[in-house]
């Protein structure tokens, strides 16, 4: 009887009362880095779909085989289109992302005081 009555002390004040304690402490940390780690990696990921490194390679590099100073002036003013609207895409992504690690900063704060006003409310 004393082992489970042990047991179930050590369940309810070293693991659920301890994870309650230690889960800002992980948001903070562990759970920011993280986070932090996966949005780099999203825009990892962005940058080697946007191939940048081949676009810019081939810069001056003559689109459809067209050698003539139209072809190449029709090819480099393509190439400097894409370059900067996925440049444009590639920024508005990283703000994206930079707005999220921001509202996951935020996040925990709001809701412990929302749900400090949601337990006054319903005590008075």
């Amino acid at each position: 009887m004393m082992q489970r009555s042990g047991a179930l002390a050590r369940l309810v004040f070293v693991d659920l009362i301890g994870s309650v304690l230690w889960f800002p402490i992980w948001w903070y940390t562990k759970g920011l880095t993280k986070f932090i780690s996966w949005c780099y990696e999203g825009l990892l990921y962005r940058y080697k779909q946007y191939a940048f490194n081949v676009w810019i390679k081939n810069f001056f590099v003559p689109m459809y085989a067209q050698y003539d100073w139209v072809g190449r002036l029709i090819s480099v003013g393509m190439r400097i289109a894409v370059i900067l609207g996925r440049g444009i895409a590639l920024i508005v992504e990283a703000l994206a992302y930079i707005f999220l690690v921001l509202c996951w900063c935020v996040v925990l704060p709001l809701a412990i005081i929302m749900a400090l006003q949601n337990i006054y409310a319903g005590i008075l």
